[in-house]
C-alpha cells in the first residue's frame, strides 16, 4: 500500500471545507429555542419531553440553542420542558403537519425568589461561553473574549497557548516549544500589555517590558479578554492590544473543583532526558558572597555541571479551587492553586553569522553571508515546575459599597541541560558535507527562576444616585534569577587524511575545486575555559487608580461622564556577573579531558579581572526608575436607542532615569528622560438589530522603549547569540489607530465578525543586526526607523449544527517600512532603500476547529489547526539579509467524557505534526544545499536555513472533579 502525504496547504483547505460544508435536507420536524425568560440566555441541556398517546420521545437543547425532533409522524403532540433551577413549563399542544417544519420557542422561569435573583445576578459566573459572547456584545471596545468553559475543552493548559487561537493573534515560542508571547494584529510583542484583573503587572524579563505568558496556568482564569481598541480610561501603551486575565472570584454557592493529570513528551520516546542536581547550585556569585574579593577556582563547585541521562518520568498536573459565600451572600472567599511538573525537550540546529556583507554583484554567485564558519547541534532537556495561586476576598456592605482584596502568586522554575556540538568548518568535504576543523562539545546546566506576585485592594461606591466611584491600590513585583548558568567546554581538532584526500570540481565559481576527504583524523580532547554566570533582576510596581462616574441626561438621552487618574512608581534593578575560568596549561597545551570532576582551572598571577567577575563594569548591572502619571476625561452618550459614543482624551507623563555600571567617562552611563503625551480617542457603536452592530474607533497610543534598549554598552544574556547594545537617544513611538468592525451574534454561541484596522507609526522601534566597527562580530541594537504603516482585515465565524460546531478565524495583515540598507557594490559600501514588513508581522494567520459536544453522554471533542505565515525575526542592516521565520502549521486534539455528576476524564495531544521552528535568510543557497561541499540541515536551494528546532508531540491524560 502506498501512503500519499498531502501538503499542509491542502490539509488546511480540506479541514476548512469539512468544517463548513455540512449536509442539510428537508424533513418533517419539530424544533425551537429554549431560553431564560428574563435574560434571554439559551438553556443548553434543558430536557424536552414529547408525548403522542402512550409514546414518549425525549431530547435536549443542543449547542446551537435549539431542540429538534426529526422524522416525525404527522399528528398532535404534548410537549413540556424541564431544567434544573427552573419551573417545569406548562404542557403545550402542538400540531405537526406532514413534510413541514414546526417551530415552538419556549421561555422558562427560574425558581429563585427576588432576593436570590439579586445575589445571582451580582455574582453571576463569568466563566461561561454565554458570558463571553455577552461581554463582547456590550463592550465599549472592540474585543475578543475566551471563557474558562472554552479553555477547559481546548487542547491547551497555558494561557499563552490559548491566546494563539484568538483572531488576529500569532505567538512566538520559547526553547521549550510553548507559546511565550503574543503578537496582536502584526504588532510585535513589545506593543502589547498584560493585565491581571485590569491592573498592569511587571515583567520578569531581564531586558523587556512584555510579560512571558507561559508563566500563567490556564486553570486560574475565568476568562481572557483581548482589547483591540482603547478608551481614555485605559493606559495608552498598548498599540497592538491588551491581554486582560480575569481571574476566578468567589461563586454564589459552595464550589470545590480540581484536576489531576499526567502526560509525556514524544521526544523522550526517542532519546533520554539529561538532568543535573540543581540543589548544588550556589544562589549567589563569589562577588556577591565576598564583595570586592578575588575569587579562586574553589569558589566554583563542579557538582552542578555533572549530568546524568535516564528515561523522563511522567508529567504531573494538579489544581484545586475552593470558594463560597457567607453572611447571607455578603462575604465571598475563594482560593485556587495549580501545580505542574513537566519534562520537555527540543533538538536544534543553528548557524552563527559572524560577519555581514551585501549581496554580490553577480546574481549567479553565492552570497558570502551564507558561507558560515560554524554551526551548533543542540539537545535541550528541561524540567519545568509551574506554580500558580490566587486568593480573593470580597465584602458587600450594602448595594452601594463593595470592597475586594485579591492576591496572586505565579512561579516558573526551569532546570535545563543543553548539550551542544559546535562544529567549526575546515577547507574540505567529508561524506558529502563540509568537514570540520575543530569540534567543541559543550554542556550547559541552567537554573532559571521567574515569579510574579500581585496584591490588589479595590472598592466600588455609589455616593449619590447619579455619582459613583471606584478605586484601586496595587503592589506588584516580578523577579528573574539565573544562579550559576554554567558551561563546560571540551575541544578536539579534526583534519582530512592527506593520504586519502582527492580533489574534485564543483559548480561553485568561488570554489572551483574542493578537497574530498575519504578519511579524517581526530586529535586529543582538551579542556577549554569554563563559563559561569550569575544574573537576577527585580521589577517592582506600586500603583493607584481612581475613577469617578456621573450619570445625567442630555437632550433627553442618557450620558455618563467619567474622569480619573493613575500613578505608577516602578523600580527595576538588574545584576549580572560573569566569570571565565582559565583552563590549565600543561607543557604548552590545554589539559587533556578525562572527566568534569578531574578538570582543573586556575586564575594565573595578576589575572584579577576574570577573578573579580564582570559586575564592576558589566552593563547588565543597572538601576532604573520610572514614574507614570495619567489622567483622563471621557463621556458615554446614547445619541439614539441604537447609537452610542465613548469619547475623551487621556494624558500620560513619563519620567525615567537610570544609572549603569559603565565608566564615568562613557556617554550614557546615566540619563534622565521626560515627556508628556496627549491621547484622544473615540469609540462609536451602532446597533443594526439586537444581534448586529457596527463599531468604529480612533485613538492615539504610544510605545515606551524597553529598559535595556536605553543603555549603550554590549550586554549578552545567556541563550542569546549576539550582544545587545542600547541607545539613550532612542525615541518613544506614537501610533495613530483606526478600527472598524461588524458583529453578528445570531445565537448564544454563534458569532460572525468582520473588520479592518489601520495604524500609522511614528518612530517605530525595531532591533537591528549590525556589524561592529573594524569588522568585529555582529551585535543587536534598537533603532527608530522613521515612519511605518500597518493595516489588515480580520474575519471570525463560529457556528454549531446540533452536536457539531465549526470555528474559523483568519487575519490578513500588511505592514510597510522603508529603511536605508547597506550593500557592497564594486567593493564599496553604499546604501539603498528597502521596503519590508515590520518585525514579527505575518501576512496570514488563521485558526480552524472542529467541535463535537454530546451533552446527553457528556462528550466533548475538538480538533484544532493553527497557521502562522512567514515573518521577519531579525532585521539586518544589510540589503536582503533579514532573517525570516518560515510558515508553521500546528495540529492539536482534545477530548473529554463526563462520568457521573462529578467527574470528567480528558485527553489532550499537541503538535501532532511535529512542526519545526525554522529561521532562514532569503538568499541563493545552491552551493550550501547540494553538491559535494554542502552544509548540513539545509532545506532548500532558495533560502539558507540558519536555525531548525523540533519539539515533537506531547500527550496529556487526566481527570477533573467538581463537587
Amino acid at each position: 500500500m502506498k501512503l500519499i502525504l498531502l501538503p499542509k496547504s491542502y490539509l488546511f483547505t480540506i479541514f476548512l471545507l469539512t468544517a463548513i460544508c455540512l449536509p442539510s435536507f428537508a424533513q418533517t420536524i419539530l424544533r425551537g429555542h429554549v431560553t431564560d425568560s428574563k435574560t434571554g440566555e439559551t438553556l443548553i441541556g434543558a430536557a424536552v419531553h414529547l408525548e403522542n398517546g402512550a409514546a414518549t420521545i425525549n431530547t435536549s437543547v443542543k449547542l446551537d440553542g435549539t431542540y429538534t425532533f426529526n422524522n416525525m409522524a404527522a399528528g398532535n403532540y404534548k410537549l413540556h420542558v424541564t431544567y434544573v433551577g427552573y419551573k417545569t413549563t406548562k404542557e403545550y399542544d402542538v400540531d405537526v403537519p406532514a413534510d413541514k417544519a414546526t417551530v415552538l420557542n419556549i421561555a422558562m422561569i427560574d425558581n429563585t425568589t427576588a432576593i436570590n435573583e439579586v445575589a445571582v445576578i451580582e455574582y453571576v459566573s463569568k466563566a461561561t461561553d454565554y458570558s463571553a459572547r455577552n461581554t463582547e456584545k456590550v463592550s465599549n471596545n472592540t474585543m475578543n473574549v475566551v471563557s474558562a468553559q472554552s479553555i477547559a475543552i481546548s487542547p491547551d493548559v497555558l494561557v499563552s497557548n490559548v491566546l494563539g487561537r484568538v483572531s488576529g493573534i500569532s505567538i512566538d515560542r520559547s526553547n521549550t516549544g510553548d507559546a511565550q508571547h503574543v503578537i496582536i494584529r502584526g504588532m510585535d510583542k513589545q506593543y502589547n500589555t498584560t493585565l491581571i484583573n485590569g491592573i498592569k503587572i511587571p515583567s520578569p524579563d531581564n531586558k523587556n517590558r512584555y510579560v512571558p505568558l507561559d508563566i500563567f496556568p490556564a486553570g486560574l482564569v475565568d476568562r481572557i479578554e483581548v482589547f483591540k481598541t482603547l478608551t481614555p480610561d485605559m493606559e495608552g501603551d498598548a498599540s497592538g492590544g491588551v491581554v486582560n486575565l480575569v481571574m476566578k472570584t468567589a461563586p454564589d454557592r459552595l464550589k470545590v473543583d480540581g484536576e489531576f493529570g499526567t502526560g509525556y513528551s514524544q521526544i523522550f520516546f526517542d532519546r533520554p532526558l539529561a538532568s543535573f542536581d540543581h540543589s548544588t547550585v550556589n544562589s549567589k556569585s563569589p562577588g556577591e558572597i565576598n564583595p570586592g574579593g578575588i575569587a579562586t577556582a574553589n569558589d566554583f563547585p563542579y557538582q552542578n555541571l555533572v549530568t546524568k541521562t535516564a528515561n523522563a518520568t511522567p508529567n504531573l498536573n494538579a489544581s484545586l479551587t475552593i470558594g463560597n459565600r457567607y453572611l447571607n451572600g455578603k462575604l465571598g472567599v475563594l482560593f485556587s492553586g495549580s501545580y505542574q511538573d513537566l519534562y520537555q525537550g527540543a533538538n536544534s540546529f543553528a548557524v552563527i553569522q559572524t560577519n555581514t556583507v551585501g549581496p554580490p554583484v553577480g546574481s549567479a554567485q553565492q552570497n558570502e553571508e551564507t558561507a558560515f564558519q560554524s554551526s551548533y547541534n543542540r539537545q535541550y532537556s528541561t524540567q519545568l515546575q509551574r506554580l500558580g495561586t490566587i486568593a480573593s476576598i470580597d465584602y458587600k456592605f450594602n448595594s452601594n459599597n463593595t470592597v475586594q482584596l485579591f492576591a496572586s502568586y505565579l512561579q516558573l522554575n526551569q532546570y535545563r541541560v543543553r548539550q551542544t556540538q559546535d562544529n567549526t568548518y575546515g577547507g574540505y568535504t567529508y561524506q558529502g558535507y563540509r568537514g570540520t576543523f575543530q569540534v567543541d562539545n559543550l554542556t550547559e546546566t541552567r537554573t532559571d527562576k521567574q515569579d510574579i506576585y500581585n496584591i490588589t485592594l479595590n472598592g466600588k461606591h455609589k455616593i449619590l444616585k447619579p455619582l459613583s466611584l471606584d478605586w484601586t491600590i496595587a503592589s506588584s513585583q516580578a523577579t528573574h534569577k539565573m544562579p550559576d548558568d554554567a558551561e563546560f567546554d571540551t575541544q578536539y581538532s579534526t583534519a582530512d587524511d592527506p593520504s586519502t584526500t582527492t580533489s574534485a570540481n564543483t559548480s561553485n565559481p568561488q570554489e572551483p575545486t574542493v578537497s574530498v576527504a575519504h578519511n579524517i583524523t581526530t586529535g586529543p580532547t582538551y579542556v577549554q575555559n569554563e563559563s559561569r554566570v550569575w544574573s537576577h533582576n527585580t521589577d517592582k510596581d506600586i500603583s493607584a487608580y481612581l475613577n469617578l462616574h456621573y450619570n445625567a441626561r442630555l437632550f433627553g438621552r442618557d450620558i455618563t461622564f467619567s474622569a480619573g487618574g493613575m500613578f505608577r512608581h516602578k523600580t527595576r534593578d538588574n545584576y549580572n556577573n560573569s566569570y571565565s575560568l582559565p583552563n590549565t596549561i600543561v607543557d604548552g597545551l590545554p589539559e587533556t579531558y578525562t572527566t568534569i570532576p578531574n578538570a582543573r582551572f586556575l586564575f594565573i598571577g595578576a589575572d584579577t579581572v576574570n577573578a573579580k567577575g564582570s559586575s564592576a563594569h558589566d552593563p547588565g548591572v543597572y538601576t532604573f526608575t520610572e514614574n507614570i502619571q495619567g489622567a483622563y476625561g471621557m463621556f458615554k452618550y446614547y445619541i439614539t436607542d441604537r447609537l452610542d459614543v465613548v469619547a475623551g482624551v487621556r494624558t500620560e507623563h513619563t519620567y525615567q532615569t537610570y544609572l549603569s555600571q559603565l565608566p564615568v567617562t562613557f556617554p550614557g552611563k546615566t540619563a534622565t528622560i521626560d515627556y508628556t503625551d496627549y491621547l484622544p480617542s473615540i469609540n462609536i457603536k451602532y446597533a443594526l438589530t439586537n444581534e448586529q452592530a457596527l463599531r468604529a474607533s480612533y485613538y492615539i497610543s504610544i510605545l515606551r522603549p524597553a529598559f535595556a534598549d536605553l543603555i549603550p554598552f554590549p550586554d549578552q544574556t545567556a541563550d542569546e547569540y549576539y550582544q545587545h547594545i542600547g541607545s539613550p537617544y532612542l525615541q518613544h513611538t506614537v501610533i495613530d489607530n483606526y478600527d472598524l468592525r461588524y458583529e453578528f451574534f445570531p445565537r448564544v454561541f454563534d458569532e460572525f465578525m468582520a473588520g479592518g484596522f489601520y495604524k500609522h507609526l511614528v518612530n517605530p522601534i525595531e532591533t537591528e543586526l549590525q556589524q561592529a566597527s573594524g569588522g568585529a562580530n555582529l551585535y543587536l541594537t534598537p533603532n527608530n526607523f522613521g515612519n511605518a504603516t500597518n493595516y489588515g482585515l480580520e474575519l471570525e465565524a463560529k457556528k454549531y449544527f446540533g452536536n457539531i460546531g465549526a470555528s474559523i478565524n483568519y487575519t490578513y495583515t500588511k505592514s510597510q517600512i522603508t529603511t536605508a540598507k547597506s550593500i557592497v557594490l564594486d567593493n564599496q559600501v553604499t546604501h539603498i532603500d528597502q521596503t519590508r514588513p515590520l518585525q514579527g508581522q505575518a501576512a496570514n494567520i488563521g485558526n480552524a476547529s472542529l467541535l463535537y459536544k454530546d451533552q446527553k453522554n457528556g462528550i466533548d471533542a475538538q480538533l484544532s489547526l493553527s497557521y502562522i505565515g512567514e515573518r521577519i525575526e531579525a532585521v539586518s542592516n544589510y540589503y536582503g539579509l533579514d532573517t525570516w521565520e518560515r510558515p508553521s502549521t500546528f495540529l492539536d486534539f482534545s477530548a473529554q467524557k463526563k462520568l457521573g455528576k462529578h467527574f470528567i476524564v480528558y485527553a489532550k495531544a499537541n503538535n501532532l505534526l511535529n512542526t519545526p521552528y525554522e529561521l532562514v535568510i532569503k538568499q541563493n543557497n545552491t552551493y550550501n544545499y547540494s553538491g559535494i561541499a554542502k552544509y548540513p540541515h539545509q532545506e532548500s536551494a532558495a533560502y539558507t536555513t540558519v536555525q531548525y528546532d523540533q519539539y515533537y508531540a506531547r500527550y496529556n491524560l487526566g481527570v477533573k472533579y467538581n463537587f
